[in-house]
């Protein structure tokens, strides 16, 4: 909760370098000749010297709660506040130097949360052959940390209500397409959404498109679901994505926002029947979460 001017996270590596600086500002520039200064200021410090600063727009409210979540991806630092990215930094220091996290300012702390290879009370299937995941989530929530793609995920007992799928991915720098499925059989889907990129060379204005659809009995695909605000996916850009199985629709969440809600059809399979659930296409999963929702 931010109280004051500013707050700062920063990742301390040995040597006192600082691989990544977070510092939300709140300076409304009341002194004489002050400018106010309400960004979000991310840099590193090397060698006593700090680097080129990455300026973001600051959303944060003083006595406000708030949610910062750090990525650790291979080339940079997926920062996203209150669960909208906000900025990828690129690394300046070797990650394995990295030693401790260091808070101070004017917050308080509610929790941390840290998740990476040890993810305590996390269970992990292997996916080593995705072809042989075969899990529930009776005994807690299942974590699969970078898959292959494709991810063939087998699931015992359905998808029903109040279970969630949370996927970390990121398509790739040239996408076509990609593709999540609830599958009940080789040609039944009790849900299918598929992401087509724009063209690289976009002359037409063609911004993308999330298909929606599932099929009736016997593989026959049903009338297609296209409505959205923006398109939400970039190339190269990591996102979360959330399908929560509700009692009469499955709600789709990107980024933490509402995107769409797909309610189940009849005729049509059901989602007691779902035994699979797949990822394909041009993208890769930096985590697969299956997990019962609370309450």
């Amino acid at each position: 909760m931010a109280d004051d001017n500013q707050q700062m996270i920063s990742s301390v590596p040995a040597h006192y370098n600082v691989a990544l600086h977070i510092n939300p500002r709140f300076d409304r520039g009341i002194a004489l000749f002050s400018k106010p200064d309400r960004d979000i200021v991310i840099n590193s410090l090397i060698n006593n010297v700090w680097g080129a600063e990455q300026r973001n727009s600051n959303s944060l409210l003083l006595e406000k709660p708030f949610s910062i979540r750090i990525l650790m991806l291979r080339d940079y630092f997926k920062i996203s506040v209150n669960g909208k990215h906000l900025n990828d930094f690129v690394h300046r220091v070797p990650l394995e130097s990295i030693k401790c996290i260091f808070i101070c300012g004017c917050v308080s702390i509610d929790v941390i949360e840290y998740q990476g290879t040890k993810p305590g009370s996390i269970t992990s299937c292997s996916s080593e052959d995705n072809s042989d995941n075969i899990c529930t989530d009776e005994t807690g929530p299942i974590e699969i940390l970078k898959p292959e793609i494709p991810f063939i995920f087998k699931l015992i007992g359905g998808f029903l209500p109040q279970k969630e799928i949370f996927l970390i991915l990121t398509p790739l720098l040239n996408p076509i397409s990609f593709a999540i499925n609830l599958e009940c059989s080789d040609d039944e889907y009790l849900f299918h959404m598929r992401i087509d990129f724009p063209p690289q060379n976009n002359s037409s204005g063609d911004r993308g498109s999330v298909v929606r659809n599932n099929t009736a009995h016997g593989g026959l695909w049903q009338k297609e679901e296209r409505q959205m605000g923006r398109f939400p996916f970039s190339p190269g850009i990591t996102a979360d994505l959330r399908i929560i199985a509700c009692l009469e629709s499955l709600k789709v969440l990107i980024d933490g926002c509402h995107f769409c809600e797909f309610y189940y059809r009849s005729p049509g399979p059901v989602p007691t029947q779902v035994n699979r659930i797949s990822v394909v296409g041009d993208v890769t999963i930096q985590k697969f979460t299956l997990k019962k929702r609370e309450g």
